[in-house]
């Protein structure tokens, strides 16, 4: 019969406790880098928030004694926080935003026309040499010289600011697709006719997937102008839209509420172009062009 110690001996060891502190001390590791991140964005908006501070001083305590009416032209921040949730409130700012977004995706509907007339300029000599002409005299005109004739074209509504973003958009696209069209290597194009793909497909398969990093940053650079035409047009041409929200406000002397309008526009354009993006990033994700 064997004796307890050589029974003790045969049984395997039993796993070690595990250690609490060091269960701690990893948690610790792994939220640092989380907190180091959190706090270095939160670095970066310093200045801003340094800006914002003394603005609000200014306008608060020194503007109103060195001259009132500079005082009401210039409102505090946190004046400008109570207007916004007035406005979003009524649903008044959102019944606004809706409306210049609209226009600006009927008008850029409109204005991707210029992709296809883009490469088929960029691809063909013939058509290039017939069609630039007549783009490169209309492509120096600021959309806001067509504001008087397009409000006698369609009146003042939403056909004439579409108009007006449709100019500030198409040039853009147009002139970047016709040049990532002409900037394909020719060794792809080569490569694909002496596979046998026929000129459909090295068109669509070819030509189209390399140019379409430079159509997309014409793209971006559309929605950019095109946004900021939108505002400059509803200013002078609309009943509705941020841009008539901001005049309105001016003949009522809310400078408050020009200030919500003109934010509004700032971070729906960073919103809109975020998400552009965002998704070429996920749609072009060989494309180094996107990865910035």
């Amino acid at each position: 019969m064997a004796d307890s110690s050589s029974l003790m001996e045969d049984q395997p060891p039993k796993a070690a406790a595990p250690n609490k502190s060091a269960i701690r001390e990893t948690a610790k590791k792994s939220r640092a880098p989380r907190r180091s991140s959190i706090f270095s964005r939160l670095k970066n908006l310093a200045t801003l928030a340094a800006l914002i501070l003394v603005w609000q001083l200014v306008s608060t305590f020194w503007l109103p004694r060195i001259d009132p009416y500079r005082a009401v032209l210039m409102p505090p921040p946190s004046q400008i926080i109570v207007a916004a949730w007035e406005l979003l409130r009524s649903g008044e700012l959102i019944h606004h935003l809706l409306d210049s977004l609209t226009r600006e995706a009927v008008a850029f509907c409109a204005a991707l026309l210029a992709v296809p007339l883009g490469i088929a300029m960029g691809w063909s000599s013939g058509i290039n040499s017939q069609l630039e002409p007549v783009f490169e005299v209309l492509r120096p005109v600021p959309p806001l010289a067509w504001i008087p004739l397009s409000i006698l074209w369609f009146g003042i509504g939403d056909e004439q600011n579409e108009f007006i973003i449709f100019l500030g958009m198409f040039f853009p696209i147009l002139l970047n697709t016709t040049a990532g069209v002409k900037n394909v290597d020719p060794n792809l194009v080569r490569a694909a006719r002496s596979l046998g793909a026929p000129e459909r497909k090295v068109l669509s398969r070819v030509v189209f997937k390399a140019a379409l990093p430079q159509i997309v940053t014409g793209v971006r650079i559309g929605l950019g102008i095109g946004w900021m035409a939108l505002v400059a047009a509803e200013l002078v041409g609309a009943n509705s839209g941020l841009g008539f929200l901001i005049n309105d406000a001016r003949s009522m002397l809310r400078t408050d509420i020009i200030i919500v309008g003109m934010l509004t526009i700032g971070i729906m354009g960073l919103i809109i172009d975020a998400s552009l993006r965002m998704l070429m990033r996920r749609l072009l994700p060989w494309s180094r062009a996107m990865s910035g």
